[in-house]
């Protein structure tokens, strides 16, 4: 006759089942992870090569970031409402609307309706879906020149001129679009960013509303201290909390820079504007 299970040979079998899966789960986990970060990469790969082949299509010019109304809607004058911005650009070059949406973090599915903005009631602030894409276009450092003058402290009135791709002298190491985040919104956040505020964020807090200045280190929620980007040249790849003169919002004293003067000193000292791109030059 064969002989049945004890009690105690039952719990063992659990134990090591449980053991094993305690081990195996968090692999899985981070498998999963890594094939969604994969995902992102080659998405940002797809928009890089569409930034590319745009310019080759307009005299070398950079894709303009911001919307406008076309008034195709019914006369609708909010520029929000239509899908205008750089990701409406160069979507006859993707050819996919997914692809503008980080894989490691839920993405919206809609792309026919408006999405309210939960920080602001009014609706006027209620966005088409190329508005509020989680990969971000570097808006004063790859887009287009937002000031006039000489240096980071010696800038004048502000302008709006389309960069040449050629004038960018680096273009390996300046980024053109990375991951965003708008506060607590789980699946969408702004379409473009602005590199002097992103890059002097608050390292030991996380904003719960919008501030440009969190927009793009907050996607350290997924990545930690790897971020991506696609690159002025056609390439993604990672990058650094290097490339970003940190804050600290609950100890101070530990800032790379108090105020406009110091920050734009350690920017100078450190060449970050190759990367983030001088927002007074077309450079």
């Amino acid at each position: 006759m064969k002989r049945a299970f004890t009690l105690i040979e039952l719990l063992v079998v659990i134990a090591i089942i449980a053991i094993l899966a305690a081990i195996l789960f968090p692999v899985f986990a981070q498998a999963k992870f890594a094939a969604k970060k994969t995902a992102s990469l080659s998405g940002l790969k797809q928009m890089a090569l569409g930034l590319q082949m745009y310019s080759g299509d307009f005299d070398d010019t950079a894709v303009f970031e911001y919307g406008y109304s076309d008034g195709s809607l019914n006369g609708d004058t909010n520029a929000y409402h239509y899908n205008t911005t750089w990701v409406g650009r160069i979507m006859p070059y993707v050819k996919n609307n997914s692809v503008f949406f980080d894989k490691t973090i839920p993405e919206i599915t809609n792309y026919s309706q408006f999405y309210q903005d939960p920080n602001y009631t009014d609706s006027f602030y209620s966005y088409a879906w190329s508005w509020i894409t989680d990969f971000s276009l570097n808006t004063d450092g790859y887009s287009r020149q937002t000031y006039d003058g000489s240096s980071c402290v010696n800038y004048g009135s502000s302008t709006s001129v389309s960069r040449s791709l050629t004038a960018i002298s680096q273009p390996a190491t300046r980024l053109a679009v990375t991951p965003t985040r708008y506060g607590t919104i789980s699946n969408w956040a702004w379409s473009r960013f602005i590199a002097y505020d992103a890059s002097f964020p608050y390292v030991d807090i996380y904003a719960d509303g919008f501030d440009w200045n969190q927009l793009v280190f907050d996607s350290r929620k997924q990545y930690g201290n790897r971020f991506i980007g696609a690159f002025s040249d056609g390439h993604a790849a990672n990058f650094g909390p290097d490339k970003f003169v940190k804050r600290y919002f609950n100890n101070p004293g530990q800032n790379e820079a108090n105020g406009w003067s110091s920050y734009c000193a350690q920017m100078d000292q450190r060449q970050l504007w190759d990367f983030w791109g001088p927002f007074w030059s077309g450079d």
